[in-house]
């Protein structure tokens, strides 16, 4: 009898666990995404997107003068300047045959005079294509990469993820699209010289101010240290991670803090060792919008 009632037991157990298991999953009411380790119902992502003005106050750069908490202590052997950049159809695109960003008349992503540009360039198949050029003191190319004979083919209105490195350890420098490795070499001529030149972002300074970029930027960080060793896969919804060889980080996420007294200025919000704040200018309109990432 024992034994019959704990087949019973067993058997209705049984039926139980199979009533559950058929009864149809919870779908969520939405899309779900993953960002970092966390799923979220969408990501709401938030940047400045400049337009092109060519006037000194629509200027968008880090200071540097000479501090231990500026650019001026980064190695010219060891460092990384990333950022996410999408180009609006009305940029300027410049000669590839040019031996500088100030002759090809390219939009400038990112630069520091006398030590390196990188800049918008002509592709055959491709709606542009970015050149780095590590520059000499009169700002003409000692050597130059470009990604217009790569497999990667930009176009307009979509994000792109650009990348410079270098390392000590095997003095090799980089040049990364979409983290596919365009270009690389171990010159000696591609250390950069450690001055106190300012980083500037949406135009390059030549006796004044020119090629000022026209589309958007995200998450713009500067590394002490050779963060790409080798390929990779970058991922804008997922933030960078701060640590002692971050030098400046700007998630670009608005977060903006008014001068005061008023002025037509707002301060960046910043992460990393850098210590000074970088102003941007309250016409830079910060475009807003809803993102999807598949899960994994």
């Amino acid at each position: 009898m024992k034994i019959i009632k704990l087949l019973i037991i067993i058997f209705s157990v049984g039926l139980i666990f199979v009533s559950c298991s058929d009864d149809p999953v919870e779908v969520y009411p939405g899309i779900i995404v993953r960002v970092d380790t966390v799923f979220v119902k969408g990501v709401n992502r938030t940047y400045p997107t400049f337009t092109g003005s060519n006037t000194s106050d629509d200027r968008f750069y880090a200071f540097s003068g000479g501090a231990s908490t500026d650019l001026s202590s980064m190695s010219g052997e060891d460092f990384t300047y990333e950022t996410w950049i999408k180009v609006d159809s009305d940029a300027l695109i410049g000669s590839l045959d040019s031996i500088s960003g100030k002759t090809a008349g390219g939009a400038n992503i990112m630069e520091r005079g006398r030590n390196f540009e990188l800049y918008l360039v002509e592709d055959s198949d491709a709606d542009f294509a970015i050149k780095y050029n590590r520059l000499d003191d009169d700002n003409l190319a000692l050597g130059s990469m470009n990604s217009s004979d790569s497999s990667i083919n930009l176009s307009f209105d979509e994000w792109a993820h650009v990348a410079i490195s270098r390392s000590s350890s095997d003095n090799t420098a980089k040049f990364y699209i979409n983290g596919v490795l365009i270009d690389s070499s171990t010159d000696d001529l591609w250390i950069q010289p450690v001055n106190d030149t300012w980083l500037d972002f949406n135009y390059m300074y030549r006796g004044g101010n020119i090629n000022f970029f026209k589309g958007s930027f995200d998450n713009i960080r500067v590394s002490y240290v050779d963060r790409y060793p080798s390929a990779f896969i970058p991922n804008q919804y997922e933030k960078f991670s701060v640590d002692s060889n971050t030098l400046l980080q700007m998630d670009l996420d608005e977060n903006l803090t008014p001068f005061e007294p008023a002025t037509d200025f707002d301060k960046v919000d910043i992460k990393g060792v850098y210590s000074y704040y970088i102003q941007v200018i309250n016409t830079v309109y910060w475009t807003s919008e809803d993102s999807t990432v598949p899960t994994k």
